[in-house]
């Protein structure tokens, strides 16, 4: 029997752990007068980003770690990525201009100024918008970690052909980075538009680590059982939710990379009953349209107040207090609106999310897939016959 090719594995359960954490990031964003906004684990999921650049880092090595020993293996590793990325962020940053030229033709104040200059636009365009090129984040805010992660895909791809992936390199990356972080981030591990590409570099190469523990793990290791991997997995989940309900932005939020490569080398096993529910069919989905819902929920999230202010006929802002005694403006009149808000967030992104993932994700994948296949012309054939 043949063995199966590394880069036909999927690890279905963390797809479905990134449809779920992509969902967070959405509930996130939304700030509604409800208690789901009271939430600690809603509050702090920014921290699921660095869930995935640790999956990000594990993936990647699983499948190109051993292709990127010369040029053309960095090439076509680079060109995929950039096809994988850039077509659902290009069409999102055109989202967000067609939006703002549409507020300045109606006449609004502040149309193009803020975060949404035009000098912004080139930056996003050049997926330079998280290198500290700006004051805050820029358009598609959620977009600052598409940047990190690209930069790094090309830190990552010329380490394998330059310096080969050791141990002590992950080591040092595992120490430096949150050194690093804690001295120069002021909000904790919510560093985005300064120094995210560190938070980045941080989570990924915890990733490449749990994809080389893996690797060693795998052949030797016999299953300590389904019932046990239940009990471990069920474990994970309780300290995941626990840990980013808990952290905020303090110094125990430089943790989180750490958590989450213990979650991603537990569900990476798929031993127990927990892994079946992450496996099942909705949260498959979820993980295949995941990119999507990060990269559109944040326009959905700008529009739809306004949208709800005409159905209304009123603002649907309201100061809401937060368990801590503070006082912010939140989405809805009430609790019902609030709650009512989130649930329409989310399902407008879901239904937003599958029509970009069809016609745009799946068309700029595929057509940079049949790019690289194109057969290259030899010199030979363009020589011309005397």
């Amino acid at each position: 029997m043949q063995p199966t090719p590394r880069n036909a594995v999927r690890f279905e359960a963390l797809d479905g752990w990134r449809g779920v954490c992509a969902l967070l990031v959405v509930l996130f964003h939304f700030h509604g007068n409800s208690p789901v906004h009271g939430s600690g684990l809603v509050r702090n999921s920014y921290l699921f980003v660095d869930f995935f650049f640790v999956l990000s880092g594990f993936v990647i090595a699983w499948n190109y770690s051993d292709r990127l020993a010369d040029w053309p293996g960095i090439r076509k590793f680079l060109v995929l990525r950039l096809g994988r990325v850039y077509p659902l962020h290009l069409f999102m940053l055109l989202c967000f201009v067609a939006y703002e030229t549409l507020r300045l033709a109606a006449g609004s104040e502040g149309a193009f100024t803020g975060p949404n200059t035009p000098a912004a636009v080139l930056s996003n365009l050049l997926l330079l918008q998280s290198l500290g090129l700006h004051e805050g984040l820029t358009w598609n805010g959620p977009s600052w970690s598409i940047s990190t992660e690209w930069w790094t895909y090309v830190l990552f791809a010329l380490a394998c052909a330059w310096l080969g992936i050791r141990n002590g390199l992950l080591l040092a990356v595992a120490i430096a980075a949150p050194i690093l972080l804690v001295n120069l981030s002021k909000s904790g591990m919510d560093t985005t538009y300064d120094w995210g590409l560190i938070r980045c570099v941080f989570g990924f190469a915890l990733g490449v680590a749990c994809c080389r523990i893996y690797n060693l793990a795998a052949p030797v290791a016999s299953s300590p059982g389904k019932g046990v991997m239940t009990i471990v997995e069920a474990a994970v989940v309780v300290a995941v939710v626990a840990f980013v309900s808990a952290a905020g932005t303090s110094p125990l939020s430089f943790m989180a990379p750490f958590i989450f490569a213990a979650a991603v080398l537990i569900f990476a096993a798929e031993g127990g009953l927990v892994s079946r529910v992450f496996h099942s069919r909705p949260l498959k989905w979820l993980g295949m349209v995941s990119y999507s819902i990060y990269l559109t929920h944040f326009f959905l999230v700008l529009i739809l107040p306004g949208i709800a202010k005409r159905i209304l006929g009123a603002d649907p802002w309201a100061p809401m207090q937060l368990p801590n005694g503070q006082w912010v403006m939140a989405i809805g009149r009430n609790a019902f609106e609030g709650t009512a808000g989130y649930a329409l967030v989310v399902v407008a992104t879901l239904a937003f999310s599958a029509i970009t993932y069809r016609w745009v994700e799946v068309p700029g994948r595929d057509w940079t897939r049949k790019w690289l296949a194109r057969p290259q012309a030899s010199p030979r054939a363009h020589a011309v016959n005397p």
